[in-house]
């Protein structure tokens, strides 16, 4: 990819949130492979922005807490635009699991809107490879076939668990599956401890669908559960969405 002051500030931004702690000018020029003197306006590019604040005491820099100004804007904005909590919670209550909003990537499915018990506020922007991910799955369903393999499974890709396949040609299959009955299942792929169903969510004007409403509990919840019922209660609420979306 080639760097611009965007990506380079994004790159940044993200190496302070996996750091933890503040970072020295020359530790970001080495990690960056920047000179300094870059590294310097990019700093105060990202202060500018509110994203980061320099300590005058040790001359490190961080992360700073107006960023998450800038967080909620594209969380809460983005959310209030689709308009579908009520329904979200109202369904997570009825159906007694938590419900998700699924967006499609590049590779990954990713949390946009979420309620009930899993469906805290470190859920959103949360992401997997969509090939593990009901969501994922049945977007990437959508697509033509000729772009499924973009989303397949890697061998050199590491598991997210032992249930994860890495078996491009059943991954197909489980696409093959989702264009036919309107659903994917997750079953302990992304996480061990649960199991998710996801079906289309389509908007007005915007094809192929980008996303999937998933509902997703714990495994041994799962397991007493009617896996016919979650499926039709599934379908219903994502035509339910569908509407709404659309009277818009």
């Amino acid at each position: 990819m080639k760097q611009t002051p965007l990506t380079q500030g994004i790159t940044l931004v993200r190496m302070m949130v996996h750091a933890g702690h503040s970072l020295g000018v020359t530790r970001i020029a080495e990690e960056l492979e920047m000179p300094k003197s870059s590294v310097h306006r990019l700093l105060a590019s990202l202060q500018d922005l509110g994203f980061v604040q320099k300590i005058e005491a040790t001359k490190r820099y961080t992360l700073s807490a107006d960023i998450f100004d800038f967080v909620h804007e594209i969380a809460w904005h983005f959310g209030r635009n689709l308009r579908l909590d009520d329904q979200l919670r109202a369904a997570a209550a009825k159906l007694d699991c938590s419900v998700y909003i699924n967006m499609l990537g590049r590779r990954d499915t990713y949390v946009v809107c979420a309620a009930g018990g899993e469906g805290n506020t470190t859920r959103l922007g949360s992401h997997g490879r969509a090939y593990a991910s009901s969501g994922g799955k049945v977007l990437v369903a959508q697509l033509p076939e000729k772009e499924w393999a973009r989303y397949a499974p890697h061998n050199d890709e590491v598991p997210a668990t032992r249930y994860t396949s890495r078996d491009p040609e059943k991954f197909f299959a489980r696409l093959r599956e989702a264009r036919q009955t309107g659903f994917a299942w997750n079953r302990r792929e992304t996480s061990k401890d649960h199991v998710s169903v996801a079906a289309v969510v389509r908007e007005p004007f915007i094809d192929p669908p980008r996303l999937a409403v998933a509902l997703l509990m714990r495994h041994e919840v799962f397991a007493v559960r009617d896996q016919a019922e979650l499926e039709n209660e599934l379908l219903k609420l994502a035509g339910e969405l569908e509407r709404e979306l659309g009277s818009r």
